[in-house]
């Protein structure tokens, strides 16, 4: 019986990481996007503002990933 109920406490624990586990990623994952977003805004401005077209790409680039980021983590 004991070893039935040590199963039970086990599973419950290892049950509960793994939500821990998930909840941060997600809140891992919108973090990262923010940061990504706070970067990149302001290059595409001084970017736009200059007029360098060619360089705009990868702040762009890098605004998309920070966008599938966030939508990801609060779609998911």
């Amino acid at each position: 019986m004991m070893t039935f109920l040590f199963t039970l406490l086990m599973l419950w624990i290892a049950v509960g990481f793994i939500k821990f586990v998930f909840k941060a990623t997600w809140g891992l994952l919108k973090l990262v996007g923010v940061i990504i977003a706070v970067i990149a805004f302001p290059v595409i401005f001084i970017g736009v503002i200059v007029g360098i077209g060619a360089v705009l790409i990868v702040p762009i680039l890098l605004v998309a990933v920070a966008f599938g980021c966030v939508y990801k983590a609060v779609t998911a």
